[in-house]
């Protein structure tokens, strides 16, 4: 996951140099597909620029409901640093 991110770094910079006048005011959610084999391996099939938020069952509304509080959690720590 390090190693997808840091090969699209320079790309993401172009793009919210171009399109984001203040920096603070914008952030990415990156979804991750990932398969684990038999054997425990993970392996990243895809990752998404705009993951789905929809949830289609109690265990998705869960997984998805604590990613978004964690984020803004994440928001507002960063937030109360400045």
């Amino acid at each position: 996951i390090i190693k997808t991110i840091l090969s699209i770094e320079n790309i993401m910079h172009g793009a919210y140099e171009l399109n984001v006048p203040y920096r603070n005011n914008c952030f990415q959610v990156f979804g991750f597909d990932i398969l684990i084999d038999s054997n425990l391996k993970p392996w990243v099939l895809e990752v998404n620029l705009s993951p789905s938020i929809n949830t289609d069952s109690p265990l998705d509304a869960k997984i998805k409901g604590s990613l978004i509080a964690d984020l803004f959690t994440l928001v507002i720590s960063l937030k109360n640093k400045d």
